[in-house]
Formats: structure tokens, sequence, C-alpha cells
């Protein structure tokens, strides 16, 4: 907890790399009441999902989880975690792309969406662009971070592939 606080993510992705059983520690912290505790483990569990590729893949598959309304849980914050995980590892996250993508319906769930796949975008817009047209079906181009961010999505693969 202490490398969360103190920002100190080179360690903490050193870490989480080396020990596996820090994953659960982290996926905890994905609903910290501080932002930025948040994000610093969204961004070592990613790390460790490449260190880990089964822990990540099971991670994938909670976070995933977390966002079906059976889940009884709020998946929303684990969504920059699934981004960060397919930013290090997009081959990992590639079959999960379309679920996600799916559930862009959910106007509580779509800009975390749009910027989980925004950020996998970078390291892999190939695997990206063929959900964005699913996406784009929902995005709501009135509110202006929708449409911004999803502008921004698009930006990585040079828009929505018509054929």
């Amino acid at each position: 907890m202490e490398l969360l606080r103190v920002g100190d993510e080179q360690a903490l992705g050193a870490l989480a790399i080396r020990d596996s059983g820090v994953s659960r520690f982290l996926l905890g912290r994905l609903w910290d009441p501080d932002q930025e505790i948040r994000n610093r483990a969204a961004r070592a569990l990613g790390k460790a999902a490449v260190a880990f590729p089964q822990i990540g893949i099971d991670l994938t598959r909670r976070l995933m989880w977390a966002l079906n309304d059976e889940s009884a849980t709020n998946g929303l914050y684990g969504i920059p975690a699934v981004a960060e995980i397919g930013w290090n590892d997009p081959e990992l996250i590639t079959p999960f792309l379309g679920p996600l993508a799916s559930l862009s319906w959910d106007a509580g769930l779509r800009l975390e969406i749009i910027r989980a796949l925004t950020r996998i975008a970078e390291a892999a817009p190939e695997a990206v662009r063929p959900v964005s047209e699913q996406v784009a079906e929902h995005v709501d181009f009135e509110d202006p971070d929708e449409r911004r961010a999803f502008e921004h999505l698009l930006e990585k693969f040079g828009g929505i592939d018509e054929s």
C-alpha cells in the first residue's frame, strides 16, 4: 500500500512482476476511494499480466464479470485495469474486446469503455478497430466528453472501417 500511496510505480510494477500474489491486493485497490490509487493499481496490474499471463486472463475475466448486472458489483473501476492489461499485452486482451465493446450500450460504462479501447489501441489499433463500429452505435454525440473520447479513439487508427 505504501508504494501505491507514494506513487512509486516503478517499484510497484517490479513487485507485481516478481510476486504473483500482489495482483490480488492490487485488484482490491481498484475500488479505492482515491482515484490516483485506483489508477496506479490498474497500471501495476497491467504489468503483472505480462509477467503472469494466466493471472492476467483470470483478472480480465473477473473484471469483465464485474461489468454484468448479475455480479452485483460496480465494475466501472475495473475498466482502467482492463485497458492497462490490454496496453501491456494486446494479444491477451483481444478475446475480451468484443464483450467489452458490447457493453457500450450502458451509458454509465460507455465513457470508460471508450477510454479503455483508446488505451488499448495505442498498442494494438488493429485489434480495436473492428469493435469501434459497435461502440459508435451507442455514443451520445450530444455529450461533449463522449464525443471527444470517441474522436480520440478514431484517431488511433484513422476512423471506422466502412468496408
